[in-house]
Order: C-alpha cells, then sequence, then structure tokens
C-alpha cells in the first residue's frame, strides 16, 4: 500500500481514516459538475444541447447526494450527523422526483421498452414490454418563463419534472451543508447556513 507524508515522522493521511472528508469533495466536484451544466444550458440554445447537458446535471446531481450519504457514514458526532440530515432531506423536498428521474435516464434500455422498474414495479422479474408505459417515460425538455420573465429550463422525465435551477441550487445547499457538518464534527461549529449564505454573495 502507498502513502504519502508531508514531513518525516508524521502520521500518513489514509483515505480509509478520512471518508467524511473524501465525501465532501466528490460532492464538491460534482456540485461544479452540476454548476457547469446549467450554465451551459442557460447559455448555450442550439437546439440540441439543452437536453444533454440537462440529463448530465440530473446524473450529476445523484453523484453529489451520494458524497453527502458517504459523509454522513462517517461522521463521528451526533451534532455533524444531525445538520447532515437535515441537509439530506431539505434536498430530497427541493428534487421532487430526482431519484426517480435520474433511475429512469440511468436504466434508459429498459424505460424506452416499458420494462423500468417504475413502470412495472408489481413484477420483479420477466416485464414484458409495453408501449404505453414507454411513452408515458419520455424524456423532454422545456424552457419555461419564471419569475420577472426568468428563464426556467426543465427536464420532464416521464411523469417527473426537474426544474433545473431549483435542483443546482438544492445541490449547492447540500454541499454547503457537508460543510457545515464536518466543522461540527470536528467542534468548531458555524452558523447555521452561514456557509450558504457565504457563498451566494454577489462578487464584484
Amino acid at each position: 500500500m502507498t502513502t504519502t507524508t508531508d514531513t518525516v515522522g508524521q502520521k500518513p493521511w489514509l483515505r480509509t481514516e478520512h471518508g467524511a472528508t473524501i465525501g465532501h469533495t466528490e460532492a464538491w466536484c460534482w456540485g461544479r459538475t452540476v454548476r457547469l451544466q446549467l450554465r451551459r444550458i442557460l447559455h448555450e440554445d442550439d437546439g440540441e444541447s439543452g437536453i444533454i447537458d440537462a440529463r448530465q446535471l440530473v446524473m450529476a446531481l445523484r453523484m453529489v447526494l451520494r458524497g453527502a450519504q458517504m459523509t454522513r457514514r462517517h461522521l463521528a458526532t451526533d451534532a455533524g450527523r444531525a445538520i447532515l440530515d437535515e441537509g439530506l432531506a431539505a434536498f430530497t423536498a427541493a428534487v421532487p422526483g430526482g431519484k426517480e428521474a435520474r433511475d429512469v435516464i440511468e436504466h434508459f434500455d429498459e424505460y424506452t421498452q416499458g420494462t423500468g422498474r417504475l413502470q412495472q414495479p408489481a413484477r420483479t422479474r420477466a416485464r414484458l414490454p409495453d408501449e404505453e408505459q414507454a411513452q408515458r417515460f419520455h424524456i423532454d425538455f422545456r424552457r419555461d418563463s419564471g419569475d420577472n420573465g426568468q428563464q426556467r429550463p426543465v427536464l420532464i422525465v416521464g411523469p417527473y419534472p426537474i426544474d433545473l435551477i431549483a435542483a443546482a441550487d438544492a445541490a449547492e445547499r447540500l454541499e454547503c451543508d457537508i460543510y457545515e457538518a464536518l466543522l461540527a464534527d470536528e467542534g468548531r461549529p458555524a452558523p447555521r447556513g452561514w456557509a450558504y449564505a457565504i457563498r451566494s454573495v454577489p462578487g464584484p
């Protein structure tokens, strides 16, 4: 096994002892992916990139969530876990249908044939092709008009419309919740919501 040290005699930094930090790093990386995809969606309109980038954004959301869940498993204190439990619940509430939409996109080979888990939940094996269900879970992309004429890109995954701006904001909030949970776990608690408030301050 290869390890690295910064100074002679210092205890090596072991990945297996820093699962919470690794989960945070992964969530940050995938959160950055979410923001980049949203930026492309909002500023590029060639009629094709929207739906492609929207699918990637939804898949990246799942990875942000996975990073948060990894951090949660490795936290050592009730205080840290409580913060992250609250953050995870808020994320789920802010992106209704997000998990299901990701499942449909990832398992397109089943859902385009009407044989997906959500299409035939009562059957665990030998699902038969179903054209009605295949049509019902069609994936589409649209740009709605929000408040003040703001563009609201939406990925419609069957019965699950995903507001991509709201989803990206929820991912950013969850990243900040992970950071606050880590601070609490280290005995350095910050005011709740501080990390998101700082990140949301407009630049010069």
